[in-house]
């Protein structure tokens, strides 16, 4: 039997106004309180903003309010400062160590940086050095050839169409001995320096090496320019370099192993393409005998244009300094006397704050700074950890990779997290997980 209401018209029912209203008012109660139940109300009235409970990270991947699961609340979260390195218990397994590149051959990679406007990595790479002195007449030595460095260009690095060119300058042997960094400028140039003393034969004493500058442009960066390599200037007052940083235009900071200082310098305009005239070049020495060198760990720099403070891994000092770059008084000076410059200058009493003490890490040598982060590379345990401004640590990542590995680092425009490995040439991201 079919049910009255489903066949034919349904009945007319007529409400009393005094029922009708005793009806309504508990329903409208009811969706009172289903809405405030949707929308986080307040007993004040206000909306509380929804929240999305969680036991891990995995219950938050597709979140809207974030991929991190907050312990202290349960619920998921915007990542913490420093998560650039996974936001879990810091171990391996905290994040995926993607290799995005491994070269055919094993080569150092002390460093890498992105292009400022074109989607490529570039990497420094370094022969294994071998034993002995490189001489005139051992030219076509091992020794002698165990010094030229070259790069690694990775095009779409973080895409599946990826490529790669190995270019080397025809004389790399001097303008790129043994880098181990590089830096670019907000255009198309780059420099990097020598982790040697001197970029002539070693049985010459004079200490004559420095920053080179070169350009991006494939149509110059070593091709055959007729004169002196491809090149487009060079400087030769920072022996035993250890690391470079970009301030602007074609000024960097160099750390000189040799003084033991932190270098600034300003090639002005370059050259041209091999040709040799430095005289326009200018070179502030600052700190002097305030830091240290460890051979064959490159003790890297990063640059705030904001702030004017340089951030520099001290490795010879187990640390992390913070020059004012701002701070000092300048006094002329002859400088080596290698070359005719426009300026030479030494500046002293500039503040040297010392953020991370010895002791917090091993043996510290790479660094990166993003959004208000220092992240510090330990070679000694493979761990990487970040900093605030002021040194406190944050957290932590142990990496898994074999001690002496760990370098260079850089963040890509997209904000991950890219690291070389020193002993053996392949290049890895961080994906937190």
């Amino acid at each position: 039997m079919r049910h009255p209401y489903l066949s034919g018209a349904p009945p007319v029912i007529t409400l009393r106004p005094a029922l009708f209203v005793a009806l309504l008012i508990p329903a409208l109660a009811a969706c009172g309180d289903d809405e405030s139940a949707a929308t986080g109300s307040a007993d004040d009235g206000s909306v509380e903003a929804p929240v999305a409970s969680c036991v891990s990270n995995a219950d938050c991947v597709d979140s809207e309010l974030g991929p991190f699961c907050a312990p202290d609340t349960s619920a998921c979260a915007p990542p913490p400062a420093g998560s650039l390195i996974g936001y879990g218990d810091g171990s391996p397994a905290s994040v995926d160590l993607v290799e995005i590149y491994a070269p055919t051959r094993a080569v150092e990679a002390p460093d890498l940086a992105f292009h400022p406007i074109r989607d490529e990595l570039w990497v420094v790479n370094r022969r294994y050095e071998a034993e002995g002195v490189c001489t005139e007449s051992t030219m076509s030595g091992a020794r002698c050839r165990s010094l030229a460095g070259f790069t690694t260009v990775i095009f779409n690095p973080s895409g599946a169409n990826q490529s790669v060119d190995i270019l080397e300058d025809e004389n790399s042997w001097h303008f790129m001995r043994r880098p181990p960094a590089i830096a670019f400028s907000e255009n198309e140039f780059f420099a990097t320096c020598g982790e040697a003393f001197t970029g002539n034969f070693e049985d010459d004493s004079t200490m004559f090496i420095g920053p080179t500058l070169w350009t991006s442009d494939f149509d110059i960066y070593t091709q055959p320019s007729g004169e002196n390599g491809s090149h487009m200037d060079m400087l030769h007052a920072t022996p035993w370099c250890m690391g470079i940083a970009h301030e602007s235009g074609n000024t960097y900071w160099t750390f000189n192993g040799e003084a033991g200082s932190l270098d600034r310098y300003n090639f002005n305009m370059d050259h041209g393409p091999g040709m040799h005239d430095h005289s326009d070049g200018q070179i502030w020495r600052y700190a002097a005998g305030e830091v240290a060198r460890v051979p064959n760990v490159p003790s890297h720099m990063a640059f705030n244009r904001t702030t004017k403070y340089l951030y520099v891994v001290d490795s010879g000092n187990n640390r992390v300094v913070r020059l004012d770059t701002l701070s000092g008084t300048e006094t002329v000076d002859d400088g080596p006397g290698y070359e005719p410059l426009a300026n030479f200058w030494v500046v002293e009493g500039a503040e040297l704050v010392e953020l991370v003490p010895p002791g917090v890490m091993e043996m510290p040598s790479g660094l990166a700074v993003h959004d208000g982060v220092i992240y510090v590379s330990d070679t000694d345990t493979s761990k990487i950890h970040a900093f605030d401004k002021e040194g406190t640590l944050l957290r932590s990542l142990d990496t898994g990779l074999p001690a002496g590995t760990l370098a260079g680092m850089d963040v890509s425009p997209a904000g991950v997290l890219y690291l070389s490995n020193m002993q053996t040439g392949e290049i890895y991201r961080i994906d937190p997980k």
